[in-house]
């Protein structure tokens, strides 16, 4: 068995692949693709086009399994109490967890009220359909109001809220009512953060209670 197999055979059972959608991928017919599994071990000049299927790192192929580095396709800034931006973005953030690839996107944080766990500029990862739990950080967005906060949810009082870390000007605990059915919002889950840099000094002292 050649890594390129092994890890092409992990990657093809946690995502769900069929054999003759790679195959057809590849331009190999799936006698051949058959015959590759058959022998545990696929060319390695494959590996490439395999890597650009499932938006992973080529390394992946040759690093041990728990490596793995996928690629998730970065679609827009998101507000952290920044405001809006709308500087065209594209490109892709490396993950490391086990969430499928198909369900993974990534927002670029702008501002730094959701410090010390996201800072402006940090690559957030979010899983759809994910299960979100109180006090999990998600992505919401709402009447075309995009933002990353705190999940509350508060049975007795019927409302769910967002709240940030540091609450400024616009960028304050937002709420609404369940049984408001004219609201329409949805909310993703933060699964990762990529910190872009470690420049959180002022939120790092203030949670040991030295604050300058």
């Amino acid at each position: 068995m050649n890594r390129v197999f092994e890890a092409t055979s992990e990657l093809m059972k946690h995502e769900g692949t069929k054999n003759i959608d790679l195959a057809n991928f590849l331009q190999v017919s799936a006698q051949v693709f058959g015959n590759w599994v058959a022998r545990e071990s696929i060319p390695e000049k494959y590996a490439p086009k395999i890597a650009e299927y499932y938006r992973i790192d080529l390394n992946s192929f040759y690093d041990d399994k728990t490596t793995v580095v996928k690629k998730v396709p970065i679609i827009a800034f998101v507000n952290c109490g920044g405001g809006l931006c709308r500087e065209k973005i594209e490109g892709f953030a490396p993950y490391r967890g086990n969430a499928k690839i198909d369900k993974l996107y990534c927002l670029i944080a702008k501002g730094s009220n959701m410090s010390p766990e996201i800072e402006d500029r940090d690559e957030i990862i979010c899983e759809r359909d994910a299960k979100i739990n109180v006090g999990d950080i998600v992505h919401y967005t709402i009447d075309g109001e995009s933002a990353v906060k705190i999940y509350i949810r508060d049975e007795d009082a019927d409302i769910i809220q967002f709240v940030p870390y540091i609450q400024s000007g616009d960028f304050k605990t937002k709420t609404v009512r369940l049984d408001d059915k004219s609201l329409e919002f949805t909310m993703t889950k933060v699964t990762a953060v990529n910190k872009i840099e470690m420049k959180n000094t002022q939120a790092r002292l203030k949670l040991i209670g030295r604050a300058v």
